[in-house]
């Protein structure tokens, strides 16, 4: 059980029995079930486990539920659009394969008739990536901050060739380190955790407008900054800029797009990331044919004031915000902001309206132990302080809730290994890792000696960038997970190959072999762990807890990269390091370490909308890491190396978009009306009906008390109309 302090309430009856067994599903999901709480109806569950009590609607209680919130919520909006539009999400697989039928008459018995306009952008909305018009102004502001983070990432790389403009000596390795980390680490200590303030008071816009500010500041201030020690300075100012862009960059992506295609708006942030570094390097080579190697070293260093101005712009007059940030509570609650911002981001009211009831009726399940306390509070702007301890609680509570803290380990494994993998060598020193080939041996001219490691880094940005492409649907549909698993073998083996590549005696040739098999690594790199750890960092986490969630895993990920960054000259120091080769190996192994860590501790996340997580991640960590031993891993023994033609085990029960044949199959089953209830259900379970995990009593299903936390972060809560 949580270690939250708790209170006992009855399930005797009424409303809350509903709402008590769904959030109890949410945070121990022991049967691996996922499920709409707006869709089986109760005589489904009453057949099965012969009990009334069920964490289902039928048609009256939606009804009476749907009229409770258009009249506090969206009083302007006609109570029979959101009833139609609550319908819909409640079984929104069956409206799926009516607007999917080619049979004109197809759901005319059904609650809802949808207009052909309707029927086109539902299954456009599933089958189309980026098929909503208004989330191109988010894909633009997001690409915009996620260039700017690759500039600044190039300009660092850059300015550490002219270190000596510095007043830094080849003797000066750690204060080299040191200068180049500490934006890193303001950003994870820091700029991170000043995110959840930030975003709290003004939205995830606000946080992208903040952050431009101190990365347009800090990046003047470059430009005239003299020595190391000051240097030092407006690296920190531009780490804070880095945290609460990186932490909010990705929230406002994963809250504003669709959950089919969630994880290509967020890879926007890694492809484009990638397209800064290219474009930053392509800057750095035409700098180089400045007058001075000053005015070269400020010119790489002030690059980046241009898209921080251009992000500044795109975040104050154009980007929408996030609905999910309006209804939470808060100084900007506003479930009227919240629908006029879904009616700009979807392509029909109907859409608008189904996803706004959706997310609402999720925030009243992940709020229910603070509308149930007694603490008047709980539904009020608080106040600073009382918001600093609810961010501090938030951040207790990641580590005390199953659902929580599975959500942290998948996330921060991920982050953790894509700096452990050694990506940001080359993203950091790949300019001293080519010049020290060449020049170790083979003199070369001063400007030759500059443009030839920044033409090698424009093209690790490049390949960088292009292999990153594929990623931008597959993510969704080969998922986060499978795109791990068959690129990190690659990433190792590539990695020891550069590894070994610095035993070849002819110095002619090293240069060459060593970037190919970095090169190669970005490929690999590029569509797996490149784009996948700020996706799973930004969407594992519920609304109550989400910026608190993101900050963590996305903060030890900067945190990593200021260690690299500071400890890898010592690291590849050829008399008291591993040298280069020496380093490249341990890299080599951290991935295979990496590869391990994901097998057992990841879970998919693909399709499935920011709510339905809670019950993937409510699954325990221990029969997850037992389903891969026991189950998944003998069936791919005999699935890939016996050639035996099985189909994959499954951990969940999926009865939103589990493998059901469509109408277009020939052999999809009409819709059947339940007449007890009124509602149209499918009955189409992977297991069946008599299956004995189907049979066991579900936890949900019970007359005693049933225990909830008395505590939770007091801004979370909307107000409670039961």
């Amino acid at each position: 059980m949580s270690s939250f302090p708790l209170r006992k309430f009855s399930t005797a009856g009424g409303p809350n029995d509903l709402l008590a067994a769904q959030i109890h599903n949410r945070r121990a999901n022991d049967r691996a079930i996922i499920e709409n709480p707006l869709g089986e109806p109760w005589f489904l569950w009453k057949k099965r486990f012969n009990t009334d009590i069920a964490a289902y609607f039928n048609d009256d209680e939606l009804e009476q539920d749907v009229q409770n919130f258009a009249e506090l919520y969206l009083p302007h909006v006609e109570f029979a659009k959101v009833l139609r539009a609550a319908r819909v999400a409640k079984d929104i697989r069956l409206y799926d394969e009516v607007s999917r039928s080619s049979d004109p008459h197809m759901g005319e018995d059904l609650p809802v008739i949808l207009t052909p306009q309707e029927k086109r952008f539902l299954k456009r909305e599933r089958d189309v990536v980026f098929s909503e018009r208004g989330m191109r102004k988010v894909i633009i502001t997001v690409s915009l901050a996620a260039l700017l983070q690759g500039f600044v990432q190039s300009s660092f790389n850059g300015a550490s060739f002219y270190s000596e403009e510095w007043g830094l000596t080849e003797d000066s390795t750690w204060k080299l380190g040191g200068t180049n980390a500490a934006a890193w680490f303001a950003a994870a200590l820091v700029g991170c955790p000043l995110s959840l303030p930030i975003n709290y008071y003004y939205g995830r816009r606000g946080g992208l407008i903040v952050a431009s500010v101190f990365l347009f500041t800090s990046s003047v201030a470059a430009i005239f900054a003299e020595n190391w020690t000051a240097l030092l300075l407006i690296r920190i100012v531009n780490g804070l800029g880095m945290g609460v862009k990186a932490v909010s960059t990705p929230i406002l992506a994963s809250e504003t797009a669709v959950g089919f295609w969630r994880g290509s708006a967020i890879l926007a942030w890694q492809l484009w990331v990638a397209f800064g570094i290219m474009l930053g390097f392509a800057f750095n080579l035409l700098f180089t044919t400045a007058a001075s190697d000053r005015i070269t070293l400020g010119l790489i260093q002030g690059a980046p004031l241009v898209p921080a101005l251009a992000l500044f712009f795109m975040a104050v007059f154009v980007c929408p915000e996030s609905p999910r940030y309006h209804l939470q509570k808060g100084p900007n609650y506003s479930p009227e902001k919240a629908y006029m911002i879904l009616r700009q981001l979807r392509n029909t009211e109907l859409q608008a309206l189904r996803d706004m009831y959706a997310v609402y009726k999720s925030i009243e399940q992940e709020s229910m132990g603070a509308a149930m306390t007694a603490d008047s509070r709980a539904h009020l702007n608080p106040g600073f302080w009382w918001t600093i301890h609810d961010f501090l609680l938030a951040f207790r509570q990641l580590f005390q809730q199953r659902r929580l803290y599975n959500a942290l380990i998948s996330a921060a494994t991920v982050n953790v290994a894509q700096q452990l993998s050694g990506v940001n060598v080359f993203a950091f020193y790949s300019t001293e890792l080519v010049r020290d080939v060449r020049d170790s041996d083979v003199s070369v001219a001063h400007m030759d000696s500059h443009i030839k490691p920044m033409a090698y880094s424009l093209g690790f940005g490049a390949i960088n960038f292009l292999f990153c492409l594929p990623a931008v649907r597959s993510i969704d549909t080969l998922g986060r997970r499978r795109w791990l698993l068959m690129t990190l073998p690659f990433m190792a083996i590539f990695m020891l190959g550069a590894a070994l590549s610095y035993n070849i005696q002819d110095t002619s040739n090293r240069t060459g072999i060593v970037a190919l098999f970095l090169y190669l690594f970005a490929v690999a790199y590029s569509p797996g762990l490149g784009p996948i750890p700020f996706t799973l960092a930004s969407e594992s986490f519920p609304l109550s807890h989400r910026e608190a969630g993101t900050a963590w895993p996305i903060s030890t990920n900067l945190f990593f990269a200021g260690l690299l960054s500071m400890l890898y000259p010592a690291i590849r120091d050829d008399e008291n390091g591993l040298g280069d080769g020496g380093s490249l190996g341990l890299f080599a192994g951290l991935n295979v370490l990496a590869f391990i860590l994901v097998f057992f501790l990841v879970e998919e996340t693909k399709g499935r909308s920011l709510e339905d997580l809670d019950l993937v991640f409510a699954v325990s960590k221990r029969r997850f890491m037992s389903f891969q031993i026991q189950e998944y891993l003998p069936w791919f023994v005999r699935r890939y190396i016996l050639s035996k033609d099985e189909p994959p085990p499954e951990l969940y029960h999926d009865y939103i978009w589990g493998p059901w044949k469509r109408v277009s199959d020939n052999t999809f089953s009409p819709p059947t009306r339940n007449l007890e209830t009124g509602s149209c259900v499918r009955i189409a379970p992977e297991a069946p009906p008599d299956s004995p995990d189907l049979m066991m009593p579900p936890p949900v299903m019970t007359s005693g008390p049933v225990e909830m936390p008395a505590t939770l972060p007091r801004r979370l809560a909307p107000p409670a109309y039961y």
